[in-house]
């Protein structure tokens, strides 16, 4: 093995380790936060904000699809531009397998896989996020504005933290609001302008907002006050 193998092979697991010890999520297992019920529920909304909401977002939305990953897709003030964001592996896996260990029981000749959640949560890597970006006119940003206001307002409001289906949080200057696919049309929406920014699609952005800000106005919805 030559000496300038052995080095190049060296940095490169340095650099490697420092990579995974960025992406270590260490758990407060000392903390009385993790004990509460819904332990799971409270590290994967911290996960996922971590994650997936740039600290700047001023408004957007959050999608936890059922056994997928999340993304987001936010407005972003100090970029001026829309976010998209995708986690590579699903955070609530990720956080269940460190809160969970796994068990086998035997029972008439079977084993049987189950589940027990640990007495302290232990450390685990997160996962990788894409990320995207498509700056948007001041103009489009009042419109923008103006949707997701609209969207806060007739969203159905839940306070369920189940993942059995695939759900969508908008939320702006403070307020949320839950919603499922069936139940508002403007999921198609975000899903639509979510393509324009992973492709970098200009007019495809230009043409959603639009079109979705005029037809919120014909409709003769009051865009509700936040």
């Amino acid at each position: 093995m030559s000496k300038r193998f052995f080095i190049t092979s060296l940095f490169s697991l340095i650099a490697l380790t420092m990579t995974a010890q960025d992406k270590l999520i260490r758990v407060d297992s000392e903390s009385t936060a993790w004990r509460k019920k819904n332990r799971q529920v409270r590290m994967f909304d911290q996960e996922k904000a971590r994650l997936l909401i740039p600290q700047n977002a001023e408004f957007g939305v959050e999608c936890i699809p059922s056994f997928s990953p999340e993304w987001s897709l936010t407005y972003d003030s100090a970029a001026h531009s829309l976010v998209y964001k995708q986690a590579e592996k699903s955070i609530w896996y990720s956080t269940y397998n460190a809160m969970y260990k796994k068990k086998s029981k035997t029972k008439n000749g079977r084993t049987i896989a189950k589940r027990k959640m640990r007495k302290k949560p232990k450390d685990y890597v997160a996962t990788d996020v894409k990320t995207y970006s498509l700056a948007i006119t001041p103009e489009q940003l009042q419109m923008l504005k103006a949707i997701w206001k609209n969207a806060v307002g007739m969203a159905e409001d839940g306070t369920d933290n189940t993942l059995d289906g695939t759900k969508w949080e908008y939320f702006i200057e403070g307020k949320r609001a839950k919603t499922k696919s069936e139940k508002h049309r403007l999921v198609v929406f975000t899903n639509e302008l979510q393509k324009a920014v992973m492709t970098g699609d200009s007019g495809l952005k230009d043409r959603l907002i639009d079109n979705e800000f005029q037809r919120a106005v014909s409709n003769l919805e009051i865009m509700p006050t936040l």
